[in-house]
């Protein structure tokens, strides 16, 4: 009998070939388990880093306080959550409501004198309903208590989360990644600046587990969830639509309705106040406060940086060019979305969200985070990837830190982003070149 053929008759892919190959748990075993050496120097670099980060923190708050740049996020989070208990839903978009209890907070924890402290500005948390009502519960706890609660939450969601993603896509020895992951600046920023990206990763993750499980409609409703930061759709939508994932397209406009018909009833006041909102995101060239648009992982990030040694036309010309390509790899790897469950589909949401991250216009570092399943996934089937993916994270965890100690943290945070985006770009390219050249073998 012919042994590559797999359900059905069907003739697997050189890629889906190699992946069958490490579906044999004591080889995978084997063969991620890193050398001696290779632990060695994963062991003592992610103690490093993690001393280092300790230090940053230390020394940010020593010189900065509290809510200035530590909690910047959650300043925003929190007044929304006290805006939202005080006068309803649309109140956490109206800068009026949030401007008092930020300015508060501003003047009692934030050092206005120390080395790169920011001015007073009004954080926004331009998240729809229901989602919002996540600020409310650590609005209970005063300021500082209500800090820690949140950041330790979510930090107990990175860790379980990441155990879930190891045992679903059955990945070996899952702590050196998770240790990886946990120091990469993806999570230590979340962490940090009290972000709530964290649940891009769960909602994308438990999409692509059901993809895995060809539960094309559960995939789906989990993917309309990431709906509270819509940019993140902005390629996802039309490479299902490319694939003809109708069911997961149906899933999605189901879980959309289902989460967002009731508060329309309830407080629909909320939907002008959310799209100023966007507006402003949308048109920042400066600093609204937390959009800080060159310290992004995307093309519009490279263009304002670029802009900086050369003509702007040349800048955003290139940047123009490199959105198209980008997009277009990412549209080649959603093609490959059409048969779920395969070990390419792995690949495919790899470089579909890599691509996503630096095309779209609105991507922070914590957005990445988009990244963790379908990397777990991955690497549950491609041989010997923990070791260069963990030298990657701790890689850009070490760069961040020593350029923010030499020079200012908001180089440090322009020259990630950018360090990101050709990441990105190459998971992007990388994945769809590997899987053009599959499918056309």
């Amino acid at each position: 009998m012919d042994d590559t053929r797999g359900f059905h008759g069907r003739r697997r892919a050189p890629l889906e070939s190699v992946c069958m190959v490490s579906s044999n748990p004591t080889q995978k075993q084997l063969a991620s388990r890193p050398s001696a050496a290779a632990r060695r120097w994963l062991i003592a670099a992610a103690v490093a880093v993690c001393v280092a980060e300790v230090i940053f923190v230390g020394a940010i708050i020593r010189e900065r306080g509290l809510f200035d740049y530590v909690a910047l996020d959650y300043r925003g989070s929190r007044t929304a959550g006290e805006a939202i208990l005080a006068h309803g839903l649309g109140a956490s978009y109206d800068p009026a409501q949030l401007e008092a209890s930020q300015r508060r907070l501003y003047e009692r924890y934030v050092h206005r004198s120390g080395r790169g402290a920011l001015p007073f500005g009004i954080v926004p948390a331009p998240y729809p309903p229901p989602f919002s009502l996540a600020f409310v519960p650590s609005t209970l706890l005063a300021p500082v208590p209500g800090f820690l609660a949140w950041t330790f939450f979510h930090f107990l969601i990175f860790i379980l989360y990441q155990i879930r993603l190891s045992r679903a896509f059955r990945v070996a020895g899952p702590r050196w990644l998770i240790a990886a992951v946990m120091l990469s600046p993806p999570v230590f920023i979340h962490l940090v600046m009290g972000q709530i990206s964290v649940w891009l990763m769960v909602f994308f993750g438990e999409a692509v587990i059901a993809f895995d499980r060809r539960r094309f409609l559960r995939a789906g409703i989990w993917l309309g969830l990431l709906v509270f930061k819509p940019q993140v759709l902005v390629l996802i939508i039309p490479a299902l639509v490319i694939a003809r994932q109708w069911r997961m397209l149906s899933g999605m406009a189901a879980a959309v309705a289902v989460v967002l018909a009731p508060t329309f009833l309830v407080a629909g006041d909320w939907v002008t106040g959310y799209a100023g909102g966007l507006r402003n995101f949308v048109d920042a060239t400066g600093m609204v406060m937390n959009v800080f648009p060159t310290s992004m992982t995307n093309w519009r990030a490279f263009a304002l940086n670029a802009s900086r040694a050369v003509p702007s036309f040349l800048a955003w010309g290139v940047a123009g060019l490199g959105m198209i390509l980008t997009g277009a790899a990412g549209l080649v790897c959603g093609r490959a979305l059409r048969e779920g469950g395969r070990p390419a589909a792995s690949l495919a949401w790899l470089g579909l969200v890599a691509a996503t991250n630096a095309f779209t216009w609105h991507a922070h570092v914590h957005q990445t985070l988009l990244l963790v399943p379908p990397l777990y996934w991955v690497v549950g089937q491609f041989l010997g990837l923990q070791v260069p993916v963990g030298a990657v994270c701790l890689g850009l965890s070490a760069g961040f830190l020593a350029v923010a100690a030499a020079t200012s943290v908001g180089l440090a945070h322009d020259l990630l982003g950018m360090a990101l985006l050709a990441v990105l770009v190459t998971i992007a390219f990388a994945s769809a070149l590997t899987l053009r050249t599959v499918s056309t073998g």
